[in-house]
């Protein structure tokens, strides 16, 4: 019985390129670094990387979160749209 498991992700196909290339450069294949991967996530119980967002993401989701609460106005007529953006 095979001791390998096939492990399938889609990945962005820029990202792809540009990461083979170092890979390859580095003299490794893509499967090599996902088993290091792999390895330090079983040895250490946690993933080797910090996930958080840059202050641009976390500001831009703010700002989604802060447009969702700005109530709606359905504009009906040509005046309403005039009324709309004569309101100080």
């Amino acid at each position: 019985m095979s001791q390998t498991k096939r492990i399938q992700a889609n990945v962005n196909k820029e990202v792809a390129i540009q990461a083979e290339m170092i890979i390859n450069e580095l003299g490794l294949t893509p499967t090599a670094v996902i088993n290091s991967l792999y390895k330090k996530i079983a040895a250490t119980g946690e993933i080797p990387f910090s996930f958080k967002l840059t202050p641009d993401q976390l500001a831009d989701l703010e700002l989604k979160e802060l447009v969702k609460k700005i109530p709606e106005e359905k504009i009906r007529s040509k005046q309403e749209l005039e009324d709309f953006f004569d309101e100080d």
